[in-house]
Order: C-alpha cells, then structure tokens, then sequence
C-alpha cells in the first residue's frame, strides 16, 4: 500500500523473483492433496511424495492452515507433523522459494510446532521452538502481525507459569497492536488472557466483567470457540463462589459452543471443572465420572500431564467417596507421569510421601492435597 501516490525508494529496487517452476495450485486441490499427505502415516511418505507436498506453496499454505484448524484436537500429532515441515524447509535454500516465502514457512512451522508443545506441557521445548519462529519471522517482509502472535504465544507460557503480574504488564501493548492492525480475534485471545490472570490473582470482579463481555459473544470479533472457554471458566470462577446455579449454567452455555468449535481440550477442562463442581456440592457419584471422563479425554489427546494432574482431583473424590483403592491405583498412574515430566521438581518431598502412603494402602488426603496445590501453583 501506498500513501499519496508516492512508493517508497526501497520498494523500487527489491528484487522480487519468481517461485521457479512451479505453477499456482487451486485452493480445492491444494487443501486436498494437504490432507492426502497427512493421512499417509509418516513412515510410509516417500521423498517424492514430502518434496511434491512441501515445495508446492500452495499446498503447504494448505498444509499449516489444517495443522492450525487441529491443533486444538489433535495437539500430539501437530507437534510431530510441524517440526518435520521445519526441518524440511530448513534444508533448502531460499533460492528456491518466492520471495521471502522459506522465511515465512519456516516461521509458521515453528510457531505451530511451539503451540502445540505448549498445550502438551513441554514448556522448555515450546520455548525453544518460538525462538525459531521468531528468528524467521523477523526476515519477512512484513513481519509486525506474524511477531506479533508469537508474542501471545510467549504470554501464554508466562500464563501456565503463574508469571500473572508480568503478563498483566505486558498484554495490553500486545492488544493494542492486534487492535491497530485489524486482527479482531487476536485482540480477543488478549482480553480473554487478560481476565485469566485477574481471576487467577484473585481480582474476581474484574475477571468476571471480561469473561463476561467474550462469553456473550455479541460482538463478531469473539468466535464460538473463545466465547465457549470464557463460559468455562466463568462457570469454574462462579463455582469457587459457591454460586453453583451460575456455575452449571455457565457450563451448560459453554458445551454446544466448544462442540461445534471442535475444542476438544477446552471440553476436557470443562469435565474437570465441572467434576469440581459436583464435588463442592456433595455429588461425589458424578463428579467422579467427570474426572474420570476429563481424564480419558487429555489421554486420548495425548495430554499426558493434564491428564496425570486430573487424575490426582479423581483420587481426592475417590477417597472422599470411601472408594481408597480406586484412588491408590490412580495416584499410582499419575505418578510416573510426574517424575518423567518433571511436573513437581521442587515438590518431591510431597510425591515421596504420597507414594509411600499409598504403598503403606493409607493414602494421605492431606499430602495429595498439598501435591495438588503445588501443581495447581506451579501451573
């Protein structure tokens, strides 16, 4: 775009070249030969096969908007799918790319392998690929909207590491930038961070006027999907109120926008807080099936910390519910869980004493209380 007529100097004299030999793909066909690509099993793709697929432009746009529409569903197989598009992109040279186009996929595959990391728990790994991405990112042409995303992704870390007051600081900057530039959902994402911090930091009102606003969805720049997981947690916030009719009320809005959205993890945190719900209320019978649903979810996503952190709320239930070997057996497969992800590095003082006492068959509510608490804090 130009202002006044006038083109910058610069732009005068970039030397744009054309993508060699290869000609423009249909969106159709682009999107289908992306999904024929990713349903032939890793093992089984030829080289000819990966290069046809990656060095096609428009396939491999075609390819990291499908990682993207899934990532929320199938996080695992995005974080085995994205890294080997970087790894591929990485191992070309960029003479043989449009433009700045190896920089920009390089970028995207980072951001997508970074992303999906992070909603598996592997928070060191998604730090290393978002310095990728924005290493790439920074060699684009126009690079503010795509550094941008990677900036909310990095909040979102500082998020699960209960870094509150940090994110607090730094989230309106990144809003105002998705704002300035038109990117109304991005903007949303922000707010919708924003109120997590505030209720986690105990600024309840606060919280819940943004959670709120994003879960009444009037406004178009809110999808389903967001307008869904502010309802969850709405719904988690009111429970801990013990306003238990605004909880289930909550939830009950939430579940037919996160179906339709296909938000599978956000359905499998919703079980969870639901289950939490039930439990405060006495209803032990349902809140363990809850977990135990919540549980089975994250496992099937391959979520294996989230899973391995409700089971230790379905343990609590458990033994609340006189049910004490039930909720041995699940401590007992939550703990290798924990010890390989490195869940509780400071807490193994408490998974010691909980391993004992559930070795001893007298579990100690009060040791997987404080375990729970623990990982609760350290996100």
């Amino acid at each position: 775009m130009t202002f006044g007529g006038l083109m910058p100097e610069s732009a005068k004299i970039l030397p744009f070249r054309a993508r060699p030999g290869v000609v423009s793909c249909p969106r159709e066909e682009a999107a289908a030969r992306a999904k024929r690509y990713l349903a032939t099993p890793a093992t089984e793709r030829s080289v000819e096969l990966r290069d046809s697929a990656l060095a096609d432009g428009d396939v491999l746009t075609a390819l990291l908007s499908h990682l993207w529409e899934v990532i929320n569903t199938t996080p695992a197989a995005v974080s085995s799918e994205a890294p080997e598009i970087y790894k591929w992109l990485s191992s070309r040279d960029e003479r043989q790319f449009f433009f700045d186009e190896r920089d920009y996929f390089l970028g995207e595959s980072a951001l997508l392998a970074g992303a999906s990391l992070r909603l598996l728990g592997r928070r060191e790994d998604t730090e290393r690929w978002l310095d990728r991405s924005d290493a790439s990112f920074r060699h684009t042409v126009a690079p503010v909207a795509h550094l941008a995303r990677v900036s909310y992704t990095r909040l979102t870390l500082r998020y699960d590491m209960h870094r509150h007051d940090d994110l607090l600081e730094l989230v309106p900057s990144l809003a105002l930038t998705f704002k300035k530039l038109g990117m109304q959902n991005d903007f949303a994402k922000c707010e919708f961070l924003h109120a997590m911090s505030l209720k986690e930091l105990g600024r309840v009102e606060e919280a819940a006027e943004l959670l709120e606003r994003l879960a009444v969805g009037q406004d178009s720049r809110v999808d389903s999907a967001l307008a869904g997981m502010a309802l969850v947690n709405l719904g988690n916030l009111r429970s801990e109120q013990e306003l238990f009719e605004e909880a289930t009320r909550a939830y009950t809005q939430a579940a037919p926008l996160l179906q339709k959205a296909d938000r599978h993890s956000a359905l499998a945190d919703l079980k969870l807080m639901l289950a939490g719900t039930l439990q405060r209320t006495g209803n032990l019978t349902a809140a363990v099936e809850a977990f135990r649903e919540s549980v089975n979810d994250h496992e099937t996503l391959g979520m294996a910390t989230r899973a391995a952190y409700g089971r230790l709320f379905l343990a609590g239930a458990l033994l609340e519910a006189q049910r004490p070997r039930e909720a041995e057996w699940e401590i007992l497969a939550a703990l290798p869980v924990i010890d390989e992800q490195q869940m509780a590095p400071e807490g193994a003082t408490a998974v010691a004493l909980l391993r004992e006492s559930v070795r001893q068959r007298k579990t100690d509510p009060r040791v997987l209380l404080e375990l729970r608490r623990y990982l609760q804090a350290r996100g």
